[in-house]
Formats: C-alpha cells, structure tokens, sequence
C-alpha cells in the first residue's frame, strides 16, 4: 500500500457516496458522470487495499472498514478547509501579527488612537508595541525583533528603507509661573538663554543642527540631558528649568501643571518617520499596518 497514492479527488468521492448514500446522487453534487466515480473509489480501493463499500443492485453503503475510514477521511478533509481558509485569511490580512518599535513619545499620544481605527478594520490583527529609544527602535527592526520602527527623521543604514508620517512642531514647555508662561510665543534666542532641558545627545544634536540652519549664534547647549520625556517634563515640574519638546508632548503636560508656548525664529519641525528593511517582504499584516498609515490623517 502506498498512501502517497492517495488523491485529494478520491478522499472528496468517498465522502461524499457516503453523505448522499449511493453513487448517483454524489455524481451530481461533484459535477462528475457516475462511471467518472466509481473510477475514482476504485482507485482508492487499490490503493489502500480495502474494500470501502458494500454494493447491491439496490443499495451502496460502507463496509466495515469505510464507516471506521469515513470520519478520518471527513476530519481529514475539513482540516485541510480550514488551514486554507485561515491562510487565505493571512493574505487578505484578516488576521496575524505586527511587531512595532516605536518611541516612547509617539507610543504613548499616537498610536492609541491608530490602533483603535486599525483594529476596527483588522479585528483578529495583534498590534504588538516594544517601546524604545530611536536609535534601539531601527536596531529592532534591522535584528527582525520588530516588522516596523517608528521614529524621528534620520540617517539610517542602506538596508532600512524610510517613509515620512507627519511634521511635529517644537514647541517651549514650562512651568506657570515662569516669565515665558505670560508671553504668547517665545524666539529661540530668548529661550537658549535659559536652562534647557533635552532629550538624548540624539535629539540635542538635531535640534541643534536645525538652529544653526537659521543662525550660528542659536547655540543650544542643554543643562539636563534625560532619556525620556517624561523625566524631562518632571525636572520641569521641579523648576530644574524649561524644555523644547514636539507637539505630541502637550498632551502630557497637564498631569504636570506645566504649559506650552510656541517657539520661532525659527519655526522648528521634528518629522516622524516609519522605518522597514529593505529588500525583506513583510508579512500580510505588516504590510496592511504600513499601509493603513498611508491611507489615514496622523
């Protein structure tokens, strides 16, 4: 006996005689001529070298060894429905995984409400978010630990490829009794005049880079350089000083009775990027994350 023998055609005939209870009748639901039939069970008879049916001139039922074949056959048959369903339903990007590094500042006042309207239209998509700094957030992505990397703007290796999401406005954080906190907007020079609180050598360098594009004397040098921005609006808080922040952060300042005024001369953007490799093609559900952020308003 050779089980290799064993087609698919033949397995779907001999379940359906049984459903229907005779030959006829399975011909027409399998769209095939009666004889076309019985060639196919014959052939799974000698295959597996077992007689699958008792046949009369009146009747057609399963022998002893069918009706033990027929629920195995059956089971056989289903499960191999559902595993084409469910990886039809991975390439529609019904269902799966997405791995995203992303900063904390944007995992915490963006992403929520990304996931709520993407979850909406990918129900069964797990979204998972490894929070990390940005330089961690390309690693991630370059190791294959995450799908996506979100982050700000940069130079990146030539295996990651780069896609713009949305413009974030630096804005001036402080504290409401500060003498900034009456004023209606505040120019970097009169800012880089006092402690500054900044984020990662990172985030100090691009700022910095942007000012000199406006003037050479805007030269930033912080007293307090934190990892998180959290920290950063807590040394706030303590008087320690002010800090320049995107826009994303205002939403966080309340919790820390903190206010915000825009900052000019100049006008300072930090330009949020997603991050994926080159050249290595992402899974359905990736691929429908990255997607679905080019189709909404960030």
């Amino acid at each position: 006996m050779n089980i290799n023998n064993v087609t698919l055609r033949q397995l779907r005939a001999f379940v359906a005689i049984a459903d229907m209870g005779g030959f006829a009748a399975a011909a027409r639901k399998l769209h095939l001529t009666p004889s076309a039939l019985s060639l196919l069970i014959k052939e799974l008879e000698r295959t597996i070298e077992v007689r699958l049916f008792d046949r009369s001139t009146r009747s057609t039922t399963l022998s002893l060894a069918g009706s033990e074949f027929y629920p195995l056959a059956r089971k056989l048959l289903e499960d191999l429905g559902r595993a084409l369903e469910s990886t039809q339903d991975l390439q529609r990007k019904k269902r799966g995984t997405v791995r995203i590094a992303c900063t904390p500042l944007y995992a915490a006042t963006t992403l929520p409400q990304v996931f709520l309207r993407y979850k909406q239209k990918y129900p069964a998509v797990t979204v998972y978010v490894l929070d990390s700094l940005n330089q961690q957030a390309l690693a991630r992505v370059q190791s294959g630990e995450a799908d996506l990397g979100i982050a700000p703007q940069r130079e990146m290796p030539p295996e990651l490829q780069q896609q713009s999401l949305l413009a974030d406005r630096i804005w001036l954080i402080c504290r409401p009794d500060h003498p900034f906190a009456a004023r209606s907007r505040i120019t970097w020079a009169q800012a880089l005049k006092e402690p500054m609180i900044s984020l990662t050598l990172d985030f100090t360098k691009r700022l910095q880079a942007d000012l000199f594009k406006h003037s050479d004397t805007l030269v930033f040098n912080p007293a307090h350089e934190v990892s998180l921005i959290t920290t950063a609006l807590g040394l706030v808080q303590s008087g320690l000083g002010i800090t320049a922040q995107p826009g994303r952060a205002l939403s966080l300042i309340n919790s820390f009775g903190l206010v915000a005024r825009p900052l000019v001369a100049p006008v300072v953007d930090r330009h949020l990027s997603l991050f994926f490799m080159r050249g290595r093609e992402l899974s359905p559900a990736a691929a429908s994350f990255r997607d679905f952020l080019n189709e909404i308003d960030l």
